[in-house]
């Protein structure tokens, strides 16, 4: 049995249209990286907030992403991968950044989330006395 309210979480194909809609009006680059490429096969079409998240299928809720941000950001909403990973914060960026960020800058930043992660959990270990 299907729920009326099931069809609205599905995700939904991007037709040719609105996929060179957002090419152009992101410039031909990735939203978070502003890795640049006039084809735009090399980008994803990814939900700004996840439909897995009540995100909804609108245009608005559309951005293109080169797939290692895409594979990046996962779940997480705009906002929470802005802030995790030091960018211009959603309401202040107008667009994809004019300078490319480099892999090496998101690489940084997950190794060193990593490390408080694990310290973290050795200390909760050592206080658990396992």
């Amino acid at each position: 049995m299907i729920w009326e309210w099931e069809w609205e979480w599905e995700r939904k194909r991007i037709g040719k249209k609105e996929r060179d809609a957002l090419h152009a009006s992101q410039k031909g680059r990735c939203m978070y990286c502003g890795f640049r490429s006039k084809e735009k096969s090399r980008f994803e079409v990814d939900h700004k907030t996840p439909v897995a998240r009540n995100g909804s299928n609108r245009f608005s809720n559309y951005q293109l992403l080169c797939g290692p941000c895409n594979k990046r950001k996962g779940k997480m909403t705009d906002g929470e991968f802005r802030c995790k990973y030091k960018l211009t914060p959603a309401r202040q960026a107008k667009g994809p950044p004019s300078r490319r960020i480099l892999e090496s800058h998101f690489d940084g930043i997950t190794k060193t989330t990593a490390k408080k992660r694990a310290k973290k959990r050795r200390s909760e270990d050592d206080w658990w006395g396992f």
